[in-house]
């Protein structure tokens, strides 16, 4: 699957940001640096308006990066470019002639402070925004949220320090307008509105199946049908004292209409207080489906290859009866973490055109491509851990591959 309408939204912005800073008349003559400086930090804060335009999940963005999981890549990858782009932008400011900056009026050196306190801002958070992994999820959902305000700071800084006049109806100063009202309005829909109402499938937990020691099944009852393709996954809030409210994703592993089906790993802060505590009856929130595992535009032969959790997506697909060729390997490590096993193996034996080899990798070693047969016409899919996508990626063929990798924090 690939993201080329998502890429080339990017790459029109950002080209156009640097031609409209590169090519606009400045209040009055500037050093090359000081130009050079200008398109810099106009990308800077540019790349900043994409970082949280991408956060949103408007399903227009997602469709055009062919998946949410491909519109983080890109959001992250913008915010390492605008924290290098701000450190460049920053270092250029101190090459400028000092007979140029004694110019500066006492707006302008206002703003230019509130420049590097945003920088500091950005470089801060950003960092720590990067080795999150070290932090509860609360917390680095709320470093995504302060950084509004260094944003807020850097686009003052933009307008009043300037020697582009941004408040006149030109083309970079309408495109600045835009850019920067977008990119601020969707920082505070994200912050204020996002959680609280664009959550549009209510309902309750109607059943919880505990499979093994770690993992266990929810179903969710919801007061309106949500439609969904097998492969797609949903955010879900849960109402229970001790559990935390904010959304996380999870791949729906069955059920039609109004009933839901969830299988949830205890492998984090959030799974393991929703595999502890969770009730029958607990209010709950859910907001999509999103993901384009498609299996029905696949080929009539299909490889499938699953690691742990990884399993979810295709068994809500099984549950449609689909009437393709299809191998499924499902790779796990432990006999207490596979499961639907009887399941799986039923359905094998009850219809003749699905295969499944299971890979208990604390018996034997990890599944590898050399491993598999198939012909041209076969299209793969894979889930699982971020590592095994990475493996199977490098080695299988790009034309028919399609992928999702749990890089998600649960």
């Amino acid at each position: 699957m690939r993201a080329y309408k998502g890429i080339l939204f990017i790459f029109i912005i950002l080209c156009g940001s640097a031609l409209l800073w590169y090519f606009s008349k400045p209040m009055a003559p500037i050093h090359p640096l000081n130009t050079l400086s200008h398109v810099i930090g106009g990308l800077a804060i540019t790349c900043l308006f994409l970082v949280f335009l991408l956060a949103t999940r408007i399903k227009m963005l997602e469709r055009w990066f062919s998946g949410l999981e491909h519109v983080y890549f890109y959001h992250k990858l913008l915010a390492i470019l605008s924290l290098v782009l701000i450190l460049i932008h920053g270092q250029l400011q101190k090459m400028i002639p000092d007979e140029e900056l004694t110019q500066q009026t006492p707006l302008n050196e206002f703003a230019k402070d509130l420049g590097e306190l945003a920088q500091y801002g950005f470089i801060f958070l950003i960092i720590l925004a990067f080795i999150a992994k070290f932090l509860k999820y609360e917390h680095w959902r709320w470093l995504h949220r302060l950084l509004l305000v260094p944003y807020t700071l850097g686009i003052y800084h933009a307008y009043f320090s300037s020697h582009y006049d941004l408040l006149q109806p030109s083309a970079l100063g309408i495109f600045t307008a835009l850019t920067t009202t977008i990119g601020f309005m969707s920082a505070l829909y994200m912050l204020t509105m996002y959680q609280d109402m664009f959550f549009p499938y209510k309902g309750q937990i109607s059943s919880i199946q505990r499979l093994t020691p770690e993992i266990l099944e929810i179903k969710l009852k919801l007061t309106k049908q949500l439609d969904y393709r097998p492969g797609q996954f949903l955010f879900l809030k849960v109402f229970q004292e001790g559990i935390e409210k904010a959304p996380h994703p999870f791949s729906i592993s069955g059920g039609c209409g109004q009933q839901i089906n969830l299988t949830i790993k205890a492998i984090g802060d959030y799974t393991k207080q929703v595999y502890n505590l969770i009730q029958v009856h607990t209010e709950v929130a859910v907001d999509g489906p999103y993901g384009h595992f498609d299996f029905g535009n696949g080929n009539a032969q299909q490889l499938w290859i699953a690691g742990g959790m990884g399993i979810t997506p295709f068994l809500a697909y099984l549950h449609t009866q689909p009437d393709k060729k299809i191998d499924l390997y499902y790779s796990f490590h432990g006999q207490d973490n596979v499961i639907y096993k009887d399941f799986l193996e039923d359905y094998a034996q009850a219809n003749d055109h699905f295969t499944v080899t299971f890979i208990d990798t604390t018996q034997r070693n990890r599944l590898s491509v050399d491993e598999l047969s198939f012909s041209p016409q076969t299209s793969i899919y894979i889930c699982g851990p971020e590592k095994m996508i990475k493996h199977f990626k490098s080695a299988a063929p790009k034309k028919n591959i399609q992928w999702e990798a749990f890089s998600f924090r649960s």
